[in-house]
């Protein structure tokens, strides 16, 4: 399949899910497996020398670039939210968000 820009579609990568409105009520395992991937994205970050802008820079990464499109796709249980914006504190604050949690507000 040739696009108009003249790049070709690779088939192998690529796929099509079609859904219905139904299907935006997951259940809680589902986004449990999202989150983990934001929590392993936070993770290989651990031990970098990144400045604390250098920090919110990659939070705000993950989050808009892969929570954004799934929160259009799924009806997320509060509990989850709040679980990733305590990773996305703790790893601003400390770097490593396997540290255990302080006061960071």
């Amino acid at each position: 399949m040739v696009i108009f820009s003249g790049q070709y579609v690779n088939n192998s990568k690529s796929s099509f899910f079609a859904m219905d409105n139904s299907s935006r009520f997951v259940t809680k395992i589902q986004c449990i497996l999202l989150t983990d991937k934001v929590k392993l994205k936070l993770a290989s970050w651990k031990g970098k020398s990144l400045s604390m802008m250098g920090r919110i820079q990659c939070v705000n990464t993950v989050t808009t670039g892969f929570l954004a499109y799934n929160f259009n796709l799924y009806k997320w249980h509060v509990s989850l939210l709040k679980q990733v914006k305590e990773w996305s504190q703790i790893f601003i604050w400390t770097s490593d968000i396997m540290k255990k949690r302080h006061n960071y507000r």
